[in-house]
């Protein structure tokens, strides 16, 4: 198959970019393990984010993703509060020797508020 035949399965495009992400196992307001990790990209339906907490695939996080709440430059940020479940993930180990987790996000049970508060966002 060519690059051109290959159908895309995303119903939502990607957006790279560079975000604080803080991600929970578990539902929200569940105590769990609380990792850091970096968003680099992101759309409508998930994200992509490099962590160095490792979370399985399948694993149920309450996600906080840090916005911009305009689109000026060193604008002040506000949290939006997700769940998303782990639907990919990869290790990779950097020069250092340093353990990173890739992993690949998709959010569930997103209300249209915060569907219209991210697509604000991509659209910045």
């Amino acid at each position: 198959m060519t690059k051109s035949t290959v159908k895309e399965r995303r119903a939502h495009e990607r957006h790279a970019t560079h975000l604080s992400v803080q991600g929970t196992q578990g539902p929200p307001g569940d105590s769990g393990i609380v990792a850091r990790m970096v968003a680099r990209n992101l759309s409508a339906g998930g994200l992509y984010c490099t962590s160095s907490t490792d979370f399985p695939e399948m694993t149920r996080l309450a996600v906080r993703l840090m916005l911009p709440v305009d689109d000026r430059p060193g604008a002040e940020t506000a949290a939006l509060d997700l769940e998303a479940i782990v639907v990919r993930r990869e290790e990779v180990v950097s020069a250092t020797g340093a353990e990173r987790y890739e992993l690949a996000l998709f959010f569930t049970n997103l209300e249209a508020s915060a569907r219209r508060r991210i697509e604000r966002y991509l659209a910045e």
